[in-house]
């Protein structure tokens, strides 16, 4: 019996298939090694002297291992792609502002855009013209010399109510004390025009009238003012409390601040405050300008945490009583805060 010869044949295409595969997968695995990025510190810095709608803020990033950016500025807006990058947000609130470097290196930060300032142009402010010496019962002349002005709207501090709107108005005061002339033109309360005056006696002589816990008639009236002209009814203002002396009221910035807190927590009311005011109804100026009323700051804060970086009071030297207030104040909510 013969014995047949065994042979191994090995085809050399299959080797070579073999040998192509093995040499790509160790590229893809090499450059998937090689192209990982070490992130080390990736970071960009916030270039702008204001945060307002009006204004156009710089992003640059700092990261020096950087090839490709990607930012994102949280305004459903479109990705822009370059190093350093302006931008404009349209629109007051907290956005996240996000990039991303190296198509895997992100850093976000957070930045609050307020409204646009509203600028006052003094050459805007009308003059008002006055007597030096005024008393009660007698009739008194008011105008303003303003050229620009094509209505007038005057409140005389002793209504609620606007007085006149005329170019030329005349008045009788009916009691003692110091008056606030309000005049605004052409609807523009942001360039308003206030005098204050002392009202004489009929004996020509002056008396001195608390402020504290009064109303006073000329924020009333602010209130009333608009742009259609409409006067509301009038209603009778009680003749002001004369007293013989006024006690200096005594408080400072930090006790206020103290008693926003309280009242934030609810453990005071807004009547500890208010009897500090020279008026019921002060005005409230945030950091960046815009005027709110107390009221509105009270609204804000009630069953809210804060944090007050700054207040700043406003006082009457012969009386101490506050007549405005600067604040600087966030309003926490949760992991995020909100600018007063």
């Amino acid at each position: 019996m013969k014995s047949n010869n065994i042979k191994t044949h090995f085809d050399r295409n299959v080797f070579l298939t073999f040998l192509v595969l093995l040499v790509v997968g160790l590229i893809l695995i090499s450059f998937k090694i090689n192209s990982k990025v070490d992130c080390g510190n990736p970071d960009f810095k916030i270039i702008a002297n204001s945060f307002t709608t009006e204004d156009l803020i710089e992003f640059n990033s700092i990261d020096d291992s950087g090839v490709e950016w990607e930012w994102d500025f949280g305004d459903k807006t479109n990705t822009k792609f370059q190093s350093n990058v302006a931008h404009q947000f349209t629109k007051p609130g907290t956005y996240k502002v996000a990039l991303r470097v190296n198509g895997q290196c992100d850093v976000v930060k957070e930045i609050t855009i307020n409204e646009k300032k509203e600028l006052i142009s003094p050459e805007l402010i009308p003059n008002i013209i006055l007597p030096t010496n005024v008393k009660v019962g007698e009739e008194v002349v008011f105008s303003s010399d303003a050229p620009f002005a094509e209505s007038w709207q005057w409140s005389f501090g002793e209504s609620l109510h606007i007085d006149g709107t005329n170019k030329e108005e005349k008045y009788t005061f009916k009691s003692p004390g110091e008056k606030t002339i309000l005049l605004v033109v052409n609807g523009d309360r942001r360039h308003e025009s206030r005098r204050r005056i002392v009202v004489l006696d009929s004996r020509g002589e002056r008396q001195v009238i608390t402020p504290r816990n009064r109303v006073d008639p000329i924020e009333t009236a602010l209130d009333n003012i608009n742009d259609s002209l409409v006067l509301p009814p009038t209603v009778t203002v009680p003749e002001p409390v004369v007293e013989p002396e006024v006690k200096k009221i005594v408080v400072s910035s930090d006790e206020i601040l103290q008693m926003l807190v309280g009242y934030s927590e609810r453990r005071l009311d807004d009547r500890a405050m208010r009897s500090y005011f020279c008026y019921s109804s002060i005005p409230v100026f945030n950091k960046s300008g815009k005027r709110y009323t107390v009221n509105q700051l009270f609204n804000a804060i009630r069953d809210q945490k804060i944090e007050i970086n700054s207040l700043n009071l406003r006082k009457k030297e012969d009386t101490g009583c506050i007549t405005s207030m600067t604040i600087d104040m966030k309003i926490k909510r949760g992991l995020f805060s909100k600018t007063f």
